[in-house]
């Protein structure tokens, strides 16, 4: 004997049903918004910060920060997975041509300037090396800390990123080709590549002959920075914010976002905020050197 469901109770299983596939869609707003920002370990601090602060005042915008180096965020813009791309080194010229053949617009903006840092552990007696003896010494030159006048210290140990790190290709061009004057210098084999200025922070801190570079917001008293003399120069230079500023510290470069064309939206929206008092304040408190004001203005800083 058949029965015939009720219309209430038909009308409370249908409303139930939608209910119920509406949950398994989730809620979203119709004003959220998703930034994918990832590339650069040397700028992750930054991004984790910016994100940070921006969500505090714009919770709608839900921000995910990676970092994995500036070619990692290159790739990533290129395939249409990531909005932004943290870099510590100018886009490539090939990879502005994959970038063309599919279909995206690289377009670059300077967010700030970082110094970076030759580090050696606290006990290496030695307070300044030239960029020639750094050259010398991450090519494979000089392999005893007696070649660079710390006698008796022994074997150079050194530490460098890996080649998916921009702060590696940086450092390669300013210093260990001698700014491009020397292209057949490369890094040495013996070299110890590392995935994150962190882990060569704590390899250096660790080893007392041991020689690497870090972004300048990294350093810490677990490490001592040498004062570098620069190409054909005379006075050694310390790192620090004020010398990038100025252009007088010769191991400095741009920290750059890049997007698939110019921005627009809740992506220009951010990246003004970046750009802006806040974003910037946030790099000077974070030991890099603003890209606004007059760090826009240090020498070296047109292309």
């Amino acid at each position: 004997m058949s029965r015939t469901i009720p219309v209430a109770l038909r009308l409370a299983l249908a409303v139930a049903l939608a209910v119920a596939l509406a949950g398994c869609r989730g809620p979203r707003s119709s004003t959220e918004q998703t930034i994918s920002q990832l590339g650069s370990t040397t700028a992750l601090p930054l991004a984790q910060e910016w994100r940070k602060a921006y969500n505090a005042a714009h919770p709608e915008v839900d921000i995910a920060v990676s970092g994995g180096g500036s070619g990692t965020g290159i790739k990533a813009l290129i395939s249409g997975t990531a909005q932004i791309a943290n870099a510590s080194r100018e886009i490539k010229a090939e990879e502005i041509e994959q970038a063309k053949a599919a279909g995206v617009d690289p377009v670059e903006h300077v967010v700030a300037y970082d110094g970076i840092a030759v580090i050696v552990h606290p006990s290496n007696p030695i307070a300044l090396l030239s960029v020639e003896q750094v050259s010398d010494l991450f090519a494979g030159k000089a392999t005893d800390w007696g070649d660079v006048t710390a006698k008796g210290l022994g074997e150079v140990q050194l530490i460098s990123r890996d080649s998916a790190s921009g702060t590696y290709e940086a450092f390669k061009e300013l210093v260990v080709t001698l700014g491009g004057a020397d292209k057949s210098r490369d890094y040495a084999p013996q070299a110890l590549k590392q995935a994150s200025n962190q882990a060569i922070l704590t390899m250096v801190a660790q080893t007392k002959t041991a020689i690497g570079y870090v972004g300048l917001g990294y350093l810490d008293e677990s490490v001592k920075a040498l004062d570098i003399v620069p190409l054909g120069g005379e006075k050694a230079v310390a790192p620090a914010p004020g010398s990038v500023l100025d252009g007088t510290y010769p191991i400095s470069r741009p920290l750059y976002c890049y997007t698939n064309g110019e921005p627009t939206g809740v992506l220009k929206e951010y990246l003004d905020w970046i750009k802006g008092p806040e974003g910037q304040g946030i790099v000077e408190r974070l030991g890099f050197v603003p890209a606004s004001g007059e760090a826009a203005e240090r020498p070296g800083s047109e292309r």
